[in-house]
């Protein structure tokens, strides 16, 4: 529980929140000591609980479809409660019974037109419905020189290279566990047979149960590679890469085992599989940065992105297409790493705080 986000919370607020709910439902006891803790530490909020609870009572047909018929049946019924409370007296002897009853009908239609707002706006309040809708999203950056290791509430554990982001949920509560990624990142998924894990990319879906893989989908390359260390993972193209929209029968979803590698190739629209090489793809994770025959553009990148700086190549300078770099690089200055590519006489090159002159 996150005591500062309840602070200005609405009885309405509170009913759209499943922390909450679990609570009052009784489905979370452990959770009671915390949340009596925030009310005897938040006493201006109680009468907000105190009608979410209610209203909570008056729901007690939240999990059913609500007809057309129903809706105007209650909306009369608050109509004529608001004209009751306007012309309706109680004589002294009327009971503290019948007083109460007619209130307690006007709350129950009020709980019925949340309901509709709610069924209407976001969806209807019962468990499964859209994650997005019910769970606060939360964004990870990692600027170029950086890295962050990230574990999520079901135990996954995703560690981002530099100029990568991640989207989730705070918390899953849905039958899947749903990410979004851009950039590259290796995920150790916890296991959770009722719930797949999904990555979504730009270009690609890959879905898992539990296993250890590498996602690399930076904008700028020409492919998307999907490399399994462990488990079994499935990858297709998402609707948008596609070179037109299919049918969910039309996808034919690639699946891959461990030490097998998916490229999708972006112009082409098509995913191959092979073998991978484990320390030229995931030697990023451990601080080895590789070179397998790159030509000098992917090095740029590649340094750009690892060490945070920018990579200008002076006016007049030509680059040979042909030249092509390799080696093996463990926790390495860039200026080390400068030198041996520009060994024979390739380049020289001018090194300030964050950026590096080509000439």
């Amino acid at each position: 529980m996150e005591k500062q986000r309840y602070t200005h919370f609405s009885a309405s607020d509170f009913l759209l929140d499943a922390d909450f709910l679990a609570w009052i439902q009784g489905q979370a006891p452990e959770s009671d000591p915390v949340w009596q803790q925030w009310l005897a530490e938040s006493p201006t909020m109680k009468a907000e609980v105190e009608k979410a609870k209610q209203l909570n009572a008056a729901l007690s047909f939240r999990e059913k479809k609500i007809s057309p018929r129903l809706v105007d049946a209650e909306w009369e019924k608050l109509v004529q409660g608001v004209e009751d409370r306007q012309t309706d007296w109680y004589p002294e002897e009327t009971t503290q019974r019948t007083r109460i009853l007619p209130v307690l009908q006007r709350v129950a239609a009020a709980a019925v037109l949340l309901l509709v707002v709610v069924w209407v706006g976001k969806g209807v309040l019962v468990p499964g419905g859209p994650e997005a809708t019910t769970t606060p999203m939360t964004q990870r950056d990692v600027a170029n020189g950086q890295q962050l290791t990230i574990k999520l509430t079901d135990g996954t554990v995703i560690k981002l290279n530099a100029g990568s982001t991640l989207s989730y949920p705070e918390k899953f509560r849905s039958k899947t566990r749903e990410v979004h990624l851009t950039g590259e990142a290796f995920f150790e998924v916890a296991s959770d047979p009722n719930a797949p894990f999904i990555i979504h990319t730009e270009d690609v879906q890959i879905r898992v149960i539990g296993t250890k893989f590498s996602v690399k989908a930076y904008p700028e390359g020409d492919d998307v590679q999907v490399a399994v260390v462990e488990g079994k993972v499935g990858i297709n193209p998402s609707e948008q890469a596609s070179a037109q929209p299919s049918t969910a029968s039309e996808k034919k979803e690639v699946y891959l085992t461990p030490n097998e590698m998916a490229t999708f190739e972006k112009d082409k629209k098509e995913i191959n599989v092979t073998s991978f090489d484990e320390t030229e793809l995931l030697g990023w994770k451990d601080g080895i940065l590789y070179f397998e025959k790159a030509d000098f553009a992917e090095v740029v990148r590649k340094l750009e992105r690892w060490y945070g700086v920018k990579i200008r190549i002076q006016a007049g300078k030509k680059v040979d297409p042909e030249w092509r770099f390799s080696g093996k690089f463990e926790n390495k200055s860039i200026d080390y790493i400068l030198n041996v590519c520009s060994y024979p006489d390739r380049f020289t090159y001018e090194l300030t705080d964050r950026e590096v002159i080509i000439n």
